[in-house]
Protein backbone atom coordinates (compact mmCIF):
# COMPACT_ATOMS: atom_id res chain seq x y z
CA UNK A 1 0.00 0.00 0.00
CA UNK A 2 3.18 2.35 0.48
CA UNK A 3 4.26 2.05 -2.64
CA UNK A 4 1.14 2.68 -4.08
CA UNK A 5 0.22 5.55 -2.43
CA UNK A 6 4.04 6.88 -3.66
CA UNK A 7 2.74 6.20 -7.15
CA UNK A 8 -0.39 7.72 -6.65
CA UNK A 9 1.09 11.35 -5.38
CA UNK A 10 3.63 11.29 -7.95
CA UNK A 11 1.21 10.62 -10.83
CA UNK A 12 -1.27 13.39 -8.66
CA UNK A 13 2.08 16.08 -8.95
CA UNK A 14 3.29 15.45 -12.75
CA UNK A 15 0.79 13.94 -14.87
CA UNK A 16 -2.10 16.19 -15.43
CA UNK A 17 -4.41 13.25 -17.03
CA UNK A 18 -4.61 11.67 -14.13
CA UNK A 19 -4.60 14.71 -12.01
CA UNK A 20 -8.18 15.34 -13.91
CA UNK A 21 -9.25 12.15 -13.27
CA UNK A 22 -8.87 12.51 -9.69
CA UNK A 23 -10.23 16.00 -9.33
CA UNK A 24 -13.08 15.15 -11.91
CA UNK A 25 -13.87 12.18 -8.99
CA UNK A 26 -13.80 15.18 -5.86
CA UNK A 27 -10.18 13.03 -4.68
CA UNK A 28 -7.15 13.66 -3.60
CA UNK A 29 -4.16 11.44 -2.98
CA UNK A 30 -4.73 11.90 0.55
CA UNK A 31 -7.88 10.07 0.08
CA UNK A 32 -5.99 6.41 -0.67
CA UNK A 33 -5.66 5.16 2.85
CA UNK A 34 -6.10 1.19 1.60
CA UNK A 35 -6.60 -0.88 -1.52
CA UNK A 36 -10.60 -0.80 -1.19
CA UNK A 37 -10.13 2.90 -2.23
CA UNK A 38 -8.72 2.04 -4.97
CA UNK A 39 -12.15 1.58 -6.27
CA UNK A 40 -13.33 5.37 -5.64
CA UNK A 41 -11.06 5.82 -8.66
CA UNK A 42 -12.85 5.83 -12.40
CA UNK A 43 -11.71 3.63 -14.38
CA UNK A 44 -9.46 4.58 -17.11
CA UNK A 45 -11.09 2.43 -20.25
CA UNK A 46 -8.69 1.41 -22.84
CA UNK A 47 -11.39 2.73 -25.56
CA UNK A 48 -11.08 5.77 -24.40
CA UNK A 49 -7.05 6.58 -25.21
CA UNK A 50 -7.24 7.10 -28.58
CA UNK A 51 -9.87 10.17 -27.78
CA UNK A 52 -7.37 11.45 -25.30
CA UNK A 53 -4.33 10.97 -26.97
CA UNK A 54 -6.02 13.14 -29.68
CA UNK A 55 -6.65 15.60 -27.84
CA UNK A 56 -3.60 15.41 -25.53
CA UNK A 57 -0.31 14.23 -27.70
CA UNK A 58 1.07 11.88 -27.61
CA UNK A 59 -0.22 10.11 -24.04
CA UNK A 60 -3.25 12.27 -22.96
CA UNK A 61 -1.54 13.40 -20.28
CA UNK A 62 -1.16 10.27 -18.26
CA UNK A 63 2.61 10.15 -18.92
CA UNK A 64 4.80 11.94 -16.11
CA UNK A 65 7.89 12.50 -18.43
CA UNK A 66 8.51 14.17 -21.70
CA UNK A 67 7.98 11.59 -24.91
CA UNK A 68 12.24 12.07 -25.50
CA UNK A 69 12.59 11.09 -22.23
CA UNK A 70 11.43 7.45 -23.10
CA UNK A 71 13.49 4.52 -24.11
CA UNK A 72 11.48 3.60 -27.04
CA UNK A 73 7.20 4.78 -28.12
CA UNK A 74 5.29 2.23 -30.06
CA UNK A 75 2.03 2.48 -31.62
CA UNK A 76 -0.86 0.01 -30.90
CA UNK A 77 -4.26 -0.56 -33.48
CA UNK A 78 -6.50 1.97 -32.32
CA UNK A 79 -4.12 4.11 -32.48
CA UNK A 80 -2.74 4.13 -29.09
CA UNK A 81 0.58 5.37 -28.01
CA UNK A 82 2.34 3.06 -25.47
CA UNK A 83 5.88 4.25 -24.11
CA UNK A 84 8.73 2.22 -22.66
CA UNK A 85 9.45 4.26 -19.99
CA UNK A 86 12.80 1.87 -18.67
CA UNK A 87 15.26 -0.45 -20.03
CA UNK A 88 15.56 -4.01 -18.59
CA UNK A 89 12.17 -6.14 -18.22
CA UNK A 90 10.05 -3.17 -18.73
CA UNK A 91 6.80 -5.43 -19.62
CA UNK A 92 7.47 -8.13 -15.92
CA UNK A 93 7.55 -10.92 -18.44
CA UNK A 94 10.60 -12.94 -16.79
CA UNK A 95 8.46 -13.83 -13.96
CA UNK A 96 6.45 -15.89 -16.32
CA UNK A 97 9.50 -17.01 -18.36
CA UNK A 98 11.10 -18.56 -15.77
CA UNK A 99 7.85 -20.16 -14.24
CA UNK A 100 7.95 -22.05 -17.68
CA UNK A 101 10.93 -23.13 -17.96
CA UNK A 102 12.90 -20.48 -19.71
CA UNK A 103 16.37 -19.50 -18.72
CA UNK A 104 20.64 -19.52 -18.94
CA UNK A 105 21.34 -21.42 -21.99
CA UNK A 106 18.33 -21.69 -23.95
CA UNK A 107 18.13 -20.38 -27.68
CA UNK A 108 14.59 -18.98 -28.30
CA UNK A 109 12.98 -17.99 -31.28
CA UNK A 110 10.73 -14.96 -30.91
CA UNK A 111 8.19 -14.49 -33.11
CA UNK A 112 6.52 -11.55 -31.56
CA UNK A 113 6.64 -7.97 -34.17
CA UNK A 114 9.06 -5.61 -33.42
CA UNK A 115 7.81 -3.30 -35.95
CA UNK A 116 5.65 -0.61 -34.13
CA UNK A 117 4.03 -3.00 -31.73
CA UNK A 118 5.55 -3.36 -28.21
CA UNK A 119 5.23 -7.59 -28.10
CA UNK A 120 8.82 -8.09 -29.65
CA UNK A 121 10.54 -6.36 -27.37
CA UNK A 122 8.43 -7.42 -24.47
CA UNK A 123 9.61 -10.95 -24.54
CA UNK A 124 13.54 -9.80 -26.33
CA UNK A 125 14.50 -8.05 -22.74
CA UNK A 126 12.07 -10.71 -20.89
CA UNK A 127 14.74 -13.35 -22.16
CA UNK A 128 17.59 -11.53 -22.43
CA UNK A 129 16.77 -10.69 -18.16
CA UNK A 130 16.99 -14.30 -17.33
CA UNK A 131 19.95 -15.37 -19.55
CA UNK A 132 18.69 -16.66 -22.76
CA UNK A 133 19.66 -15.98 -26.45
CA UNK A 134 17.17 -14.49 -28.60
CA UNK A 135 16.64 -14.82 -32.44
CA UNK A 136 14.02 -11.85 -33.01
CA UNK A 137 12.29 -13.78 -35.41
CA UNK A 138 8.73 -12.22 -36.42
CA UNK A 139 6.33 -14.01 -38.50
CA UNK A 140 6.18 -14.66 -41.83
CA UNK A 141 8.83 -17.38 -44.22
CA UNK A 142 8.09 -20.54 -42.62
CA UNK A 143 11.32 -22.31 -44.27
CA UNK A 144 13.47 -19.64 -43.73
CA UNK A 145 12.45 -19.66 -39.39
CA UNK A 146 12.70 -23.47 -39.68
CA UNK A 147 15.75 -23.74 -40.93
CA UNK A 148 17.17 -21.01 -38.70
CA UNK A 149 15.61 -23.63 -35.82
CA UNK A 150 17.00 -26.17 -37.03
CA UNK A 151 20.84 -25.23 -37.43
CA UNK A 152 20.89 -23.14 -34.67
CA UNK A 153 19.67 -25.24 -32.48
CA UNK A 154 16.50 -23.32 -30.95
CA UNK A 155 15.48 -24.54 -28.03
CA UNK A 156 12.56 -22.67 -26.86
CA UNK A 157 9.65 -20.50 -28.93
CA UNK A 158 7.42 -17.35 -27.44
CA UNK A 159 4.61 -16.09 -30.11
CA UNK A 160 1.23 -16.79 -30.75
CA UNK A 161 -0.39 -20.57 -30.55
CA UNK A 162 -1.41 -20.10 -34.24
CA UNK A 163 2.34 -19.24 -35.82
CA UNK A 164 3.66 -21.94 -33.85
CA UNK A 165 1.43 -24.52 -35.36
CA UNK A 166 2.62 -23.28 -39.08
CA UNK A 167 6.02 -23.60 -38.29
CA UNK A 168 5.42 -27.36 -36.37
CA UNK A 169 3.29 -28.07 -40.30
CA UNK A 170 6.47 -26.91 -42.28
CA UNK A 171 8.36 -29.08 -40.26
CA UNK A 172 6.31 -31.99 -40.91
CA UNK A 173 6.16 -31.40 -44.59
CA UNK A 174 10.23 -30.97 -44.47
CA UNK A 175 10.25 -35.02 -42.96
CA UNK A 176 12.29 -33.45 -39.72
CA UNK A 177 11.94 -34.73 -36.38
CA UNK A 178 10.73 -32.80 -33.62
CA UNK A 179 13.67 -33.67 -30.56
CA UNK A 180 16.28 -34.40 -33.15
CA UNK A 181 16.23 -32.51 -36.16
CA UNK A 182 14.28 -29.78 -33.94
CA UNK A 183 15.17 -29.49 -30.39
CA UNK A 184 12.61 -26.90 -29.15
CA UNK A 185 11.38 -28.41 -26.20
CA UNK A 186 9.43 -25.54 -24.38
CA UNK A 187 6.94 -23.06 -25.32
CA UNK A 188 5.18 -19.79 -23.87
CA UNK A 189 1.81 -19.07 -25.75
CA UNK A 190 0.05 -15.40 -25.32
CA UNK A 191 -2.21 -12.93 -27.67
CA UNK A 192 -4.56 -15.38 -29.00
CA UNK A 193 -6.56 -18.62 -27.19
CA UNK A 194 -4.56 -21.61 -26.67
CA UNK A 195 -7.06 -24.75 -27.37
CA UNK A 196 -6.42 -28.07 -25.98
CA UNK A 197 -5.62 -29.36 -29.41
CA UNK A 198 -2.89 -27.10 -29.81
CA UNK A 199 -1.69 -27.78 -26.57
CA UNK A 200 -1.77 -31.62 -27.12
CA UNK A 201 0.40 -31.44 -30.20
CA UNK A 202 2.95 -29.68 -28.60
CA UNK A 203 3.14 -32.29 -25.81
CA UNK A 204 2.63 -35.42 -27.83
CA UNK A 205 6.01 -33.70 -29.80
CA UNK A 206 7.85 -33.77 -26.47
CA UNK A 207 7.08 -29.79 -26.01
CA UNK A 208 6.21 -28.20 -22.99
CA UNK A 209 3.49 -25.57 -23.02
CA UNK A 210 2.96 -22.75 -20.78
CA UNK A 211 0.17 -19.10 -21.42
CA UNK A 212 0.49 -15.86 -20.33
CA UNK A 213 -1.91 -12.84 -20.48
CA UNK A 214 -0.81 -9.51 -20.88
CA UNK A 215 -1.63 -6.26 -22.57
CA UNK A 216 0.72 -3.69 -24.98
CA UNK A 217 -0.29 -0.94 -22.47
CA UNK A 218 0.26 -2.99 -18.95
CA UNK A 219 2.52 -5.88 -19.75
CA UNK A 220 2.72 -9.18 -17.87
CA UNK A 221 -0.73 -9.92 -15.65
CA UNK A 222 -1.33 -13.29 -15.44
CA UNK A 223 0.72 -16.65 -16.15
CA UNK A 224 0.41 -20.47 -16.23
CA UNK A 225 2.21 -21.98 -13.00
CA UNK A 226 1.09 -25.62 -12.91
CA UNK A 227 0.43 -25.11 -9.32
CA UNK A 228 -3.48 -24.33 -9.80
CA UNK A 229 -5.90 -23.97 -12.10
CA UNK A 230 -6.32 -20.65 -14.58
CA UNK A 231 -3.55 -18.38 -14.37
CA UNK A 232 -1.73 -16.97 -11.76
CA UNK A 233 -1.77 -13.03 -10.74
CA UNK A 234 1.42 -11.33 -11.35
CA UNK A 235 3.34 -9.95 -8.24
CA UNK A 236 4.27 -7.02 -10.14
CA UNK A 237 0.91 -5.09 -10.84
CA UNK A 238 -2.54 -4.59 -8.98
CA UNK A 239 -5.29 -6.64 -10.78
CA UNK A 240 -9.29 -6.05 -10.46
CA UNK A 241 -12.02 -7.87 -11.62
CA UNK A 242 -14.66 -5.53 -11.74
CA UNK A 243 -17.68 -4.36 -12.55
CA UNK A 244 -17.94 -2.75 -16.37
CA UNK A 245 -20.49 -0.42 -15.43
CA UNK A 246 -19.78 0.16 -11.91
CA UNK A 247 -16.41 -0.10 -11.44
CA UNK A 248 -16.87 -2.04 -8.13
CA UNK A 249 -14.95 -5.33 -7.53
CA UNK A 250 -16.84 -7.97 -8.16
CA UNK A 251 -15.75 -11.51 -6.42
CA UNK A 252 -18.09 -13.79 -8.28
CA UNK A 253 -19.00 -13.87 -11.82
CA UNK A 254 -17.34 -12.41 -14.83
CA UNK A 255 -16.00 -8.76 -14.93
CA UNK A 256 -13.54 -6.23 -16.33
CA UNK A 257 -9.73 -6.84 -15.87
CA UNK A 258 -8.54 -3.43 -14.37
CA UNK A 259 -5.31 -3.02 -13.60
CA UNK A 260 -2.50 -0.80 -11.44
CA UNK A 261 0.63 -0.54 -12.31
CA UNK A 262 3.88 1.14 -10.24
CA UNK A 263 5.80 3.12 -13.19
CA UNK A 264 5.81 6.52 -12.18
CA UNK A 265 6.82 7.54 -15.80
CA UNK A 266 3.82 6.04 -17.12
CA UNK A 267 1.48 5.42 -14.02
CA UNK A 268 -1.60 3.26 -15.15
CA UNK A 269 -4.28 3.82 -12.09
CA UNK A 270 -6.72 1.68 -12.49
CA UNK A 271 -6.83 0.94 -16.13
CA UNK A 272 -9.41 -1.11 -17.59
CA UNK A 273 -8.05 -2.98 -20.45
CA UNK A 274 -11.69 -3.83 -21.79
CA UNK A 275 -11.01 -8.03 -21.18
CA UNK A 276 -13.47 -9.81 -19.32
CA UNK A 277 -12.32 -12.25 -16.80
CA UNK A 278 -13.32 -14.20 -13.38
CA UNK A 279 -11.93 -15.50 -10.16
CA UNK A 280 -11.25 -18.97 -10.26
CA UNK A 281 -13.53 -20.49 -7.12
CA UNK A 282 -11.87 -20.74 -4.30
CA UNK A 283 -8.45 -18.51 -5.54
CA UNK A 284 -10.18 -15.37 -5.67
CA UNK A 285 -7.83 -12.08 -6.00
CA UNK A 286 -4.99 -14.90 -6.72
CA UNK A 287 -6.46 -16.84 -10.07
CA UNK A 288 -8.11 -16.06 -13.17
CA UNK A 289 -9.94 -18.02 -15.70
CA UNK A 290 -7.83 -16.74 -18.51
CA UNK A 291 -9.77 -14.34 -21.09
CA UNK A 292 -13.31 -15.35 -21.81
CA UNK A 293 -14.39 -12.08 -24.31
CA UNK A 294 -14.37 -8.67 -24.61
CA UNK A 295 -16.36 -5.33 -23.43
CA UNK A 296 -16.17 -3.39 -25.98
CA UNK A 297 -15.94 -3.72 -29.59
CA UNK A 298 -12.53 -4.42 -29.73
CA UNK A 299 -11.94 -8.11 -31.29
CA UNK A 300 -8.76 -9.51 -30.87
CA UNK A 301 -7.43 -11.17 -34.37
CA UNK A 302 -3.34 -13.09 -34.60
CA UNK A 303 -3.02 -11.08 -31.07
CA UNK A 304 -3.72 -7.19 -32.61
CA UNK A 305 -6.75 -5.69 -31.94
CA UNK A 306 -9.42 -4.58 -34.30
CA UNK A 307 -12.19 -2.08 -34.14
CA UNK A 308 -15.29 -1.28 -35.96
CA UNK A 309 -14.15 2.47 -35.92
CA UNK A 310 -10.81 1.91 -37.95
CA UNK A 311 -12.37 -0.43 -40.25
CA UNK A 312 -15.22 2.02 -40.76
CA UNK A 313 -12.80 4.92 -41.18
CA UNK A 314 -10.75 3.37 -43.72
CA UNK A 315 -13.26 1.93 -46.03
CA UNK A 316 -15.37 5.09 -46.05
CA UNK A 317 -12.30 6.50 -47.26
CA UNK A 318 -11.58 4.22 -49.72
CA UNK A 319 -15.38 4.57 -51.15
CA UNK A 320 -16.75 1.19 -49.52
CA UNK A 321 -18.88 2.37 -46.61
CA UNK A 322 -21.02 -0.81 -46.18
CA UNK A 323 -19.56 -3.71 -45.19
CA UNK A 324 -19.76 -6.19 -42.57
CA UNK A 325 -16.13 -7.69 -41.31
CA UNK A 326 -16.52 -11.82 -39.83
CA UNK A 327 -14.31 -12.72 -37.73
CA UNK A 328 -13.65 -16.64 -37.41
CA UNK A 329 -11.03 -19.75 -36.81
CA UNK A 330 -10.18 -21.78 -39.43
CA UNK A 331 -8.21 -24.84 -38.89
CA UNK A 332 -7.12 -23.21 -35.55
CA UNK A 333 -5.94 -20.04 -37.55
CA UNK A 334 -8.03 -16.66 -36.64
CA UNK A 335 -9.10 -14.87 -39.93
CA UNK A 336 -11.07 -11.88 -41.18
CA UNK A 337 -13.09 -11.84 -44.08
CA UNK A 338 -14.50 -8.21 -45.16
CA UNK A 339 -17.61 -8.54 -47.36
CA UNK A 340 -18.30 -4.89 -49.18
CA UNK A 341 -21.32 -4.00 -50.58
CA UNK A 342 -20.18 -2.17 -54.14
CA UNK A 343 -21.58 -1.70 -58.09
CA UNK A 344 -18.16 -0.48 -58.84
CA UNK A 345 -16.57 -3.40 -58.08
CA UNK A 346 -13.03 -3.31 -55.46
CA UNK A 347 -10.27 -1.79 -55.78
CA UNK A 348 -7.13 -3.88 -56.06
CA UNK A 349 -5.26 -2.40 -53.25
CA UNK A 350 -7.57 -2.71 -50.44
CA UNK A 351 -6.55 -5.50 -48.45
CA UNK A 352 -3.54 -3.89 -47.89
CA UNK A 353 -4.76 -0.51 -46.99
CA UNK A 354 -6.49 -2.43 -44.71
CA UNK A 355 -3.97 -4.41 -43.24
CA UNK A 356 -1.90 -1.17 -42.91
CA UNK A 357 -4.34 0.12 -40.56
CA UNK A 358 -5.18 -2.94 -38.40
CA UNK A 359 -2.22 -4.79 -38.86
CA UNK A 360 -3.80 -8.15 -39.69
CA UNK A 361 -3.91 -9.69 -43.68
CA UNK A 362 -8.25 -9.12 -44.10
CA UNK A 363 -9.57 -11.25 -46.98
CA UNK A 364 -11.98 -8.86 -49.08
CA UNK A 365 -15.30 -10.08 -51.09
CA UNK A 366 -17.50 -8.24 -52.70
CA UNK A 367 -21.11 -8.84 -52.14
CA UNK A 368 -24.22 -7.88 -53.61
CA UNK A 369 -26.33 -4.81 -52.82
CA UNK A 370 -29.16 -5.15 -50.32
CA UNK A 371 -27.01 -7.52 -48.54
CA UNK A 372 -26.77 -6.51 -45.13
CA UNK A 373 -29.54 -4.43 -42.90
CA UNK A 374 -28.36 -0.56 -41.67
CA UNK A 375 -29.38 -2.54 -37.74
CA UNK A 376 -26.48 -5.65 -38.56
CA UNK A 377 -23.11 -5.56 -36.84
CA UNK A 378 -20.43 -4.26 -39.00
CA UNK A 379 -17.75 -6.16 -36.70
CA UNK A 380 -18.59 -9.54 -35.63
CA UNK A 381 -17.24 -12.19 -33.97
CA UNK A 382 -17.54 -16.10 -34.62
CA UNK A 383 -15.34 -17.69 -32.51
CA UNK A 384 -16.11 -19.37 -29.00
CA UNK A 385 -13.52 -17.51 -27.16
CA UNK A 386 -14.60 -19.35 -23.84
CA UNK A 387 -11.68 -20.98 -22.55
CA UNK A 388 -12.09 -24.28 -20.75
CA UNK A 389 -13.88 -23.89 -17.33
CA UNK A 390 -11.93 -24.14 -14.24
Amino acid sequence: MEKLKEVIHYAYENAIGFRRRFEEAGLSPSDMHTLKDLERVPVLKKDRLPELQTADKPFGGFAAVKPNEMKRIFMSPGPIYDPQTAGKDFWRFSEALKTAGFGDGDIVHNTFSYHLSPAGFMFDSALREIGATVIPAGTGNRELQIQFMKDVGVTGYVGTPSFFILLLDAITEKGWETGKDIVVNKAFFTAEMLTEQTRKRCEDNGISVYEGYGTADCGCLAYEDKLGPGLRITDSAIVQICDPQTGLEVTDGEGEVVVTLFDKSYPLIRFGTGDLSRWVKGYEGKRIAGVLGRVSDGVKVKGMFVREKQLAQVLDEAGYPVFQAVVSNEQGQDQIKIFIESEEGLNSELASKIQNVIRVKPFVELTEPGSFNKDDKRLVDKRNYELKRV
